[in-house]
């Protein structure tokens, strides 16, 4: 099959959506996976440091213990009142957990002789780590006809106990199958449909 233009751009678009339910009677085949897990891998970072370890969890016992620490989704209902729940988009086939990493000696010698925050110049190369992993993960897990949905919303604690994480975990992104008898805003378990958001427009300048 030959990849078009109107086949990526519609493949853009479809990514942007995150998924809120799943069809957990299917598996996803390991060559996708191990796809995901390349791109996690090989995907762009500042001089080529690790700055994230990924964690990639079929285990469905440690991913509803996710979600069920995952409370921080809140929006304003139709009568103006404010809906807090979990955020379902953790309960896909796959859970992705990107955790900070332990620098190498060779990143934190490049700081020697600097001047300027350390940490916060760390911070930023690492928030910019995980969103282009993030990325790739989003539009290949698209293109292999899966659906995505990304959290930033979760008791950081009960996490990092739940998988046994060393360091700080920085974003969840569930990949998996939608349930094709469900508007996908549907949460995956409560009697709540997500409000849709339109995505603000992103200024693009060309300079000639």
């Amino acid at each position: 099959m030959q990849l078009t233009h109107k086949m990526i751009k519609k493949s853009v678009i479809k990514s942007q959506h995150t998924q809120r339910n799943w069809d957990l009677t299917r598996e996803i085949p390991q060559e996708d996976i191990d796809i995901l897990i390349h791109a996690v891998k090989n995907c762009p970072s500042k001089q080529n440091f690790a700055f994230y370890n990924a964690h990639f969890i079929t285990n469905r016992n440690i991913i509803e213990e996710v979600h069920n620490n995952s409370y921080g989704l809140g929006y304003l209902n139709d009568d103006g009142e404010r809906v807090e729940c979990t955020n379902p988009q953790v309960l896909a086939n796959l859970l992705i957990v990107f955790e900070e990493a332990k620098m190498s000696e060779a990143y934190w010698k490049k700081w020697q002789d600097r001047d300027f925050s350390q940490e916060k110049i760390h911070d930023r190369d690492m928030h910019t780590a995980i969103g282009i992993a993030a990325g790739y993960v989003n539009v290949l897990a698209t293109m292999l006809d899966m659906e995505t949905g990304c959290c930033a919303c979760y008791d950081i604690a009960k996490v990092k106990e739940i998988i046994g994480l060393e360091r700080t975990p920085i974003l969840l992104m569930g990949v998996g199958y939608k349930d094709l008898n469900r508007q996908r805003r549907e949460h995956h378990t409560d009697n709540v449909m997500i409000p849709r958001r339109e995505k603000e427009n992103i200024n693009v300048n060309i300079i000639l």
